[in-house]
């Protein structure tokens, strides 16, 4: 069972209003929400069902089917209303690399308007149609990207699946880095069939460099339409890997180091 401890779920599809609700029926805390891109799936409830709920914030999608300034555009007046924090970068089900010259407005406009930005890195979804792009959605192309922009934090979403140890490594050389195990445990997954298992793997790479509980965050993936409503799993994985002095920071103050805009709404 969840901990009462200050938390903020850092990847989530809370896209609609039945999702919020089962969520928070079984979770505390506050939680972002990633948008989706409609080719990949219809979510035409997520804006509202951020708006409707102070402990919801949002991160749209960034499309790479389409101009990438024009959807910066047009997302720039509202970041206020819709309680932007972060953009949403769906490499593996979209071809691409974090390091192309088409993703460099994107990491601009972050730098601006002090947002993260988070890519789906590795493995997909069991159920979600995908480009399939392994290759394109490796984490040392984000590293890449994080060094040129030093100022933006760079969320590596499912910590590269099955690329753990070397995420590690990139994560150990760059501060703006950031990641999570978020999704691991959906249903029919090798890591959802062997919990245990796939903790020692995970345990194996974040304790292979010092000190990555500081870049390390708690998130869920929760959408339990796409088989993702798994929770229990990642307080588990947190607590048999990290010591007890680190789980304010990974479930609460890591978040928003990571993502700057959330501090203003929420506070240390």
């Amino acid at each position: 069972m969840f901990s009462v401890r200050p938390r903020i779920d850092c990847h989530t599809h809370i896209v609609s209003p039945a999702i919020r609700d089962e969520y928070f029926q079984r979770a505390q805390g506050f939680a972002l929400v990633m948008q989706f891109p409609p080719g990949l799936m219809e979510n035409p409830q997520c804006i509202q069902t951020v708006l409707s709920d102070p402990r919801l914030f949002l991160c749209p999608c960034v499309d790479l089917h389409r101009p990438i300034p024009p959807q910066l555009s047009e997302l720039e007046p509202h970041l206020d209303e819709w309680k932007v924090v972060g953009l949403k970068v769906y490499l593996t089900y979209q071809k691409g690399r974090a390091c192309d010259e088409k993703m460099i407005p994107i990491y601009e406009f972050a730098r601006q308007h002090q947002l993260a930005v988070t890519f789906h890195t590795g493995l997909c979804s069991l159920v979600l149609p995908s480009e399939n792009d392994m290759e394109g959605s490796q984490a040392k192309y984000i590293a890449q990207a994080a060094q040129r922009f030093p100022e933006v934090n760079f969320i590596i979403a499912h910590m590269d699946d099955p690329r753990f140890m070397e995420c590690a490594a990139l994560l150990h050389r760059h501060k703006n880095l950031f990641t999570d195990v978020s999704g691991a445990y959906e249903t029919g997954t090798k890591e959802g069939n062997d919990v245990q298992g796939a903790i020692a793997t995970f345990r194996q790479a974040l304790l292979s460099q010092p000190d990555l509980w500081k870049q390390f965050l708690y998130g869920t993936d929760f959408c339990p339409p796409l088989n993702l409503g798994q929770l229990d799993e990642y307080d588990e994985t947190i607590e048999k890997i990290f010591p007890p002095e680190t789980f304010d920071a990974i479930y609460y103050q890591n978040c928003l180091r990571a993502f700057p805009r959330l501090g203003r709404w929420l506070s240390l």
